[in-house]
Order: structure tokens, then sequence, then C-alpha cells
């Protein structure tokens, strides 16, 4: 009896650990150059990101930097920082990472696939893909 309540007991145990994890991810991380700084968030089961600080808000004009670049002509004046630049990763439990999602330029105004690895609670790798080439960036949790 006592060997089967350890084992209920560490299954609760792994359970509940398992579906907090994913949630590692959310708050703020800084790019590996510390030029920008972004706050992950969660919609529905979907890992978001969002500019919330750059190390130069200003363009040359004065102005604060907009999304010139975007292809939809439209996006073209919106605020860098505040903008989602990340958006629909989920949880892989199997691949223990986030994946699935989209990464946005806005110095390149194109969107590119992504996945996400926490590398310790205070560290993660972001693979950014096209094709066949990819990138990794290293980022680091900003907790000030």
């Amino acid at each position: 009896m006592k060997q089967l309540l350890t084992l209920v007991f560490t299954l609760i145990l792994f359970s509940v650990s398992a579906q907090n994890f994913p949630d590692a991810l959310l708050g703020k991380w800084e790019n590996e150059d510390a030029t920008v700084r972004f706050d992950f968030f969660k919609t529905g089961s979907m890992y978001n990101a969002k500019i919330i600080w750059l190390a130069n808000p200003l363009a040359e004009n004065g102005q604060q930097k907009l999304d010139k670049n975007n292809p939809d002509k439209t996006l073209r004046n919106r605020p860098i920082v505040g903008l989602t630049i990340l958006t629909g990763l989920q949880f892989s439990v199997n691949n223990n990472m986030w994946i699935g999602g989209k990464i946005y330029s806005p110095e390149k105004g194109e969107a590119v696939a992504c996945k996400i690895k926490l590398t310790n609670k205070n560290a993660l790798s972001l693979i950014a893909s096209k094709g066949i080439f990819s990138v990794t960036k290293k980022w680091k949790r900003y907790d000030k």
C-alpha cells in the first residue's frame, strides 16, 4: 500500500509539473545584444510575444520607429514598440519546446517559422527557419 501511495503521489507531482512547465516561457526577455525586450503572453493555448522596449526607439526623423517595411501598406504606420512579433507557439510535451510559431521581422517585413527551447529558466534558444536555412538566437530573461 505504501508503494502504491508513493507511486500515485509521484504521478500527481509529475502531472502538475508538466502542466505548469509550458508557462515557464511567460514574462519579459531580452535579445542577445540587449537592444530589444519582449513580453511573452498566452492567448488560449498559444504563446506570443510583443516588443515592449527598444534601445533606439526613434527613427532618423526623431519620431518613433514604425513598421515601415510591412508588406501590407495599411500596417506601415504601426509603432514597433507594442508590436506582437511572435505568434502561434504551442508547447510540445514530446519535444519539450514551443513549436509551430511565426516570428515577424520589422526590419525585413517578413515572418518566418520559429520554435523555442529553454536552455534553463533564464535563457532560451529561438530557432527561426526559412526553407532549409535557420538561425538560432539566444535570449535571456529580463527581470528588472
